[in-house]
């Protein structure tokens, strides 16, 4: 029967033969190697199978912004500008319509399609939208920001408040649907769908 350090010792052979690549041995069995009490094994696996050095001079902020630049080449970032923004805020992007999504449950993939896909189905605190008489004949609509005995506060679709007295409002209804519409990632590709909700599950932001 064939003791450990034998068997070690005709892998790394074979490795030294080439009728083994180096990269098909796997990393935790070289490391185990290396540490092998048997002298020959370690001096023969510092031979064939050698530590990884990274080169002198390398510049790792470089290979980040490397990384970086193909994170930011794909489309999920650009989907969200074009689609979401207007009315979402994401990080330090986005408009104020809606609810900010910075601290949205986004890393729950079937709470956010649900949202997205159906977003009648559970319309969120702060996505409901109210249309609001007041007594002196004004017609106003927008998502209810605030609300308490002396104010009510509306948030319009360009994003400025409005601030109404009580006093003021003849009559206010919630329409019982979302603004958000349906049916808007319809026309993604498979890999458009995939950029964008990976992009809406990070928890840092990608660009400033």
């Amino acid at each position: 029967m064939r003791t450990r350090a034998q068997w070690s010792l005709g892998l790394l052979l074979a490795v030294q033969s080439g009728q083994v690549a180096a990269n098909s041995v796997p990393a935790d069995m070289v490391g185990r190697m290396r540490g092998h009490k048997d002298t020959a094994v370690k001096e023969l696996v510092a031979k064939v199978l050698p530590p990884v050095v990274a080169e002198a001079g390398v510049d790792w902020k470089l290979e980040v912004a490397e990384v970086e630049k193909k994170m930011k080449q794909g489309t999920g970032e650009a989907i969200f500008m074009e689609r979401c923004a207007g009315c979402h805020k994401l990080f330090f992007k986005g408009g104020k319509v809606g609810p900010e999504l910075t601290n949205y449950q986004r890393n729950n993939l079937s709470t956010m399609l649900t949202s997205i896909i159906n977003p009648n189905a559970e319309i969120r605190e702060g996505c409901q939208y109210y249309l609001v008489e007041t007594k002196d004949g004004r017609s106003l609509s927008g998502f209810l920001v605030d609300r308490d005995t002396q104010v009510v506060v509306l948030r319009g679709l360009e994003g400025e408040d409005i601030t109404l007295r009580v006093s003021e409002v003849k009559d206010m209804q919630a329409m019982g649907r979302s603004l958000m519409p349906e049916g808007w990632i319809d026309d993604l590709t498979d890999a458009q769908l995939r950029d964008f909700f990976a992009y809406m599950r990070i928890s840092q932001p990608i660009t400033r």
